[in-house]
């Protein structure tokens, strides 16, 4: 059964999944308050708009890596030049589970990209 809350998505994941997620909601919360996340294809979602195609950050965990998605292709491309230690993904970078570093610099890029997207709307 799919997760109708943010806690009860948390609840369901591994500890290290729980700990990069629950860290990247709290980021979204303190710089995008006016943005409500939603699971939506599975995973925690932040839309700019009613629809995916206003664009949209999401994360979602795995056994070794966690990806933060973006709803441009050519964000994640820009991004995944400048962080060599992440691979890509469609529309996702993948973040390994401990590269602070490039989780930080995922967050900034996020800042960015969405700053940008809502001074547009």
């Amino acid at each position: 059964m799919a997760a109708e809350s943010m806690e009860e998505y948390l609840q369901g994941l591994k500890p290290e999944g729980r700990k990069h997620v629950r860290e990247f909601m709290d980021f979204m919360k303190q710089e995008f308050p006016q943005l409500t996340p939603r699971i939506s294809f599975a995973m925690p979602m932040w839309l700019l708009g009613t629809k995916m195609r206003d664009g949209y950050v999401a994360i979602s965990p795995a056994e070794r890596h966690f990806s933060i998605h973006f709803s441009e292709e050519a964000w994640v491309q820009e991004l995944g030049s400048q962080l060599p230690s992440c691979r890509i993904g469609k529309r996702c970078i993948n973040i390994r589970y401990g590269d602070s570093e490039s989780f930080a610099a995922v967050k900034e890029s996020v800042r960015r990209f969405l700053s940008m997207r809502l001074k547009e709307k």
